[in-house]
């Protein structure tokens, strides 16, 4: 991917849906994962989501739910506007290549007509009753006629199950219509996922669960599964039932309890609610149940077997009953008899349950691979030749979710901290090879002498009790050279370990060395995720520790950034370039990030930004900073503004670090951010800058030894005049003190 070919224009795909966030929507739900998978497919494809029906949520993060979806819009203030409908699309069609319809909406087909006046590609999906047939036989007789021919100006019918193919097909042309069911995914769980489910449901390791996952509403029939408990637990007392799912009908969710508690077994059914991520329940429970009357695909389904769980589920001819095979790879049902007798016979046999959950495994894999289903749409938006093109395209599916991000803030939740804490410092250091930062990046950077030079700045560190944490990239844990100092610091508890990616000497080497790909984000997610987890890996071969601390070299953090490292087990982040967005990142093409405290970068509160320090300081910092910066920083042809405006106190940006900072300009910074509410701070340099000569900040001896001299007064003076402490990086995360480090020596294999 060469740099000319990065700053193409993107090529973008409109979704529209009815219904979104915060209401549930299973074709929602489809487009977050399956647009995931297409961007690793083509990262060069941008999607976006228009929402008709649902009213714009009072809190904008209330309907993130996706960091692959570039923007989605809420058309509705309160009810469905054709006008407003067709007024977006006439000043926003020109951006988009495709329009692809997942909910009819518009009933009078102008937007349609706009769509293709503007040369968009029309795809209309079929997903739940809304064949083409239907959906025509909706409008009055009179009117069937026009609807047809306004039909006709979709490009491309799409029906999720048979069913809703064959009934297109009828109407429509046969090359225009297309057979594309709901892909899957299956992401590996944890050991422990089981066991700690099944504890927090109350269940034993030997006792049964069944598991129903989706929304608690009439058309689901869950009740069917709960009046059937009583004589299903007649034969095995401990059986238990997991609803996961919203409760979109709270009535009939009402309804539900009441009737367990009528039946004698409200203790053995588990109302979980909504879980963002169902997978790891596929994993506690023994078979999964479902009684939906009607499906256009019913995905939980498929999900379920391909975890390798037998289904019992209700017959929905042309849906689901070309995958599971009676008897074969599940159980179909007709009645609460048929249903009873298909969980019985299951629930009296472990070797049949494990002999229909593998074959039910193997077919749904084969069919329903999501990375094969996300290719198909793609080939009919046009847009196949995409993803041969990507550099990544030859490496497997990441399993990846999109549910964090970096960049969008929207994503991002504060870190609540107690009151009247003592400020806290952390170090961390760029553990990294030495290279010439003036000349183009090499492949063949691969120099950790400096690392030997690491006990220079333990002398300090040692003195003012500070464990620093070393985010070590690929060339440092890949070399002996690099690796032994570490493995000699944490052996003796002084130092952690975290992860930093510098994609030019990291592997896999697929794409091109140029400056725009030396920032992690740019490049597309499959191979940023591949290079993470190489990384990873090799940290935990060569030193030991499982690194869960990570941070973008270059500090080039990219859209997919967080999903990847909440994938590979990571629970803090320190890639946020406060104040210094790198030129050639996304960060340059958008709001500058301004946020240097912790904060959480998902919905789950499971990853942790941890920025290094960094502020606006100056007389117009606090009332003009943020609309000044950009111009006053935002790019080589401004620094002159930028310097003139921090010579007369006016603006200026520092970053705590011992690296261009003076030690002055790094108290004025802490004074600063501790009168505006700040109590955790992070300080960095790069270990190279230990040895002269590898960086701009130490040429000669003399500037080590500077370098040195700041990080010790520096500590005095957050200790003495601060009255803060060193801590670690766990310590922010978790909130509280931790044990010290300890490793035993790791063994050391080539890596």
């Amino acid at each position: 991917m060469s740099d000319e070919n990065s700053t193409r224009r993107p090529v973008r795909v409109l979704h529209v849906l009815k219904y979104y966030r915060p209401d549930f929507t299973g074709e929602g739900v489809f487009l977050e994962r399956s647009s995931a998978v297409m961007q690793e497919l083509a990262p060069d494809i941008e999607h976006e989501l228009l929402v008709t029906h649902t009213a714009a949520p009072a809190d904008p993060a209330a309907g993130v739910a996706c960091s692959t979806l570039r923007r989605i819009t809420y058309l509705s203030r309160g009810g469905f506007n054709g006008i407003a409908l067709l007024w977006w699309m006439l000043t926003n069609l020109r951006r988009f290549h495709t329009v692809h319809v997942r909910t009819h909406a518009d009933w009078y087909f102008g937007s349609y007509l706009l769509a293709r006046l503007f040369g968009c590609r029309l795809v209309l999906s079929a997903t739940l009753d809304d064949s083409l047939p239907v959906l025509v036989a909706q409008y009055r007789p009179s009117l069937r006629p026009l609807a047809r021919r306004g039909f006709g100006l979709f490009h491309a019918y799409v029906g999720i199950s048979p069913k809703l193919h064959s009934e297109t097909r009828a109407m429509a042309p046969a090359e225009r219509c297309h057979l594309i069911p709901c892909g899957i995914t299956t992401p590996a769980q944890p050991a422990a996922t089981r066991a700690r489910l099944r504890t927090e449901i109350g269940a034993g390791a030997l006792d049964p669960v069944l598991l129903f996952v989706g929304g608690l509403v009439p058309r689901k029939d869950p009740l069917l599964l709960i009046e059937a408990l009583p004589r299903l637990r007649a034969a095995h007392p401990r059986l238990r039932l997991a609803l996961v799912g919203p409760e979109l009908d709270p009535g009939y969710a009402a309804e539900l309890r009441a009737t367990a508690a009528r039946l004698g077994v409200a203790e053995a059914v588990v109302f979980a609610g909504e879980r963002l991520d169902p997978h790891p329940w596929f994993a506690a429970a023994d078979i999964l149940v479902f009684a939906s009357r009607l499906e256009g695909f019913g995905t939980v389904v498929p999900e379920a077997m391909a975890h390798g769980l037998p289904v019992v589920a209700r017959r929905l001819p042309g849906v689901n009953d070309d995958f599971v095979l009676q008897g074969r790879t599940g159980f179909l049902f007709d009645d609460a008899e048929g249903f009873a007798a298909a969980t019985l016979d299951l629930l009296a046999s472990a070797p049949l349950r494990r002999r229909i959950g593998a074959a039910a495994r193997d077919l749904a894999r084969r069919r329903f691979d999501m990375r094969a289903i996300a290719r198909r749409w793609l080939d009919v938006y046009g847009l196949g030749a995409h993803a041969d093109a990507a550099p990544a395209a030859s490496l497997p599916e990441t399993g990846m979710g999109c549910t964090a991000s970096v960049i969008d803030r929207r994503f991002h939740q504060p870190v609540a901290r107690p009151p009247g804490e003592v400020p806290l410092l952390l170090t961390t250091v760029d553990a990294e090879e030495s290279f010439d930062w003036s000349r183009p990046f090499s492949r063949d950077a691969a120099d950790v002498r400096a690392m030997a030079r690491l006990h220079l700045a333990h002398r300090v560190f040692d003195r003012h009790g500070v464990v620093p944490t070393y985010l070590a990239d690929y060339p440092v844990v890949a070399q002996e050279e690099g690796c032994a100092p570490l493995r000699e610091l944490l052996r003796d508890g002084r130092c952690d370990i975290g992860a930093q990616l510098h994609p030019w000497v990291n592997p896999p080497f697929l794409e091109e060395v140029t400056g725009h790909n030396s920032y992690a984000g740019n490049l597309p997610a499959a191979l940023e995720y591949e290079k993470a987890r190489r990384l990873t890996e090799a940290i935990q071969d060569r030193l030991g520790v499982q690194p869960r601390i990570f941070r973008a070299g270059r500090y080039g953090a990219g859209r997919r950034t967080a999903d990847v490292l909440k994938r590979l087990g990571y629970l803090a982040d320190s890639s946020l370039p406060v104040c210094w967005p790198p030129e050639g990142t996304e960060w340059t093409r958008g709001d500058w990030p301004h946020c240097a405290r912790p904060h959480w970068l998902d919905r789950e509160r499971r990853l942790m930004e941890i920025p290094v320090s960094a502020a606006l300081v100056g007389r117009l910092a606090t009332r003009y900073g943020t609309r000044l910066a950009p111009i006053a920083y935002g790019g080589s042809g401004q620094r002159a503004l930028g310097a003139g405006l921090a010579r007369l106190g006016l603006l200026e940006r520092i970053r705590l670090s011992p690296e261009g900072i003076t030690t002055e300009e790094a108290r004025r910074l802490v004074r600063h951010m501790l009168a505006q509410g700040h109590g955790i701070f992070v300080l960095t340099y790069h270990s190279p800058s230990l040895e002269p000569g590898n960086t701009p900040y130490t040429r000669r001896e003399e500037d080590v030894g500077r370098l040195l001299e700041w990080l010790d007064d520096f500590y005095t003076f957050f200790r003495e005049e601060v009255g803060g402490r060193p801590a670690r990086w766990e310590e922010i995360r978790f909130g509280r003190p931790m044990e010290p480090a300890r490793a035993a020596a790791a063994p050391v294999p080539a890596v």
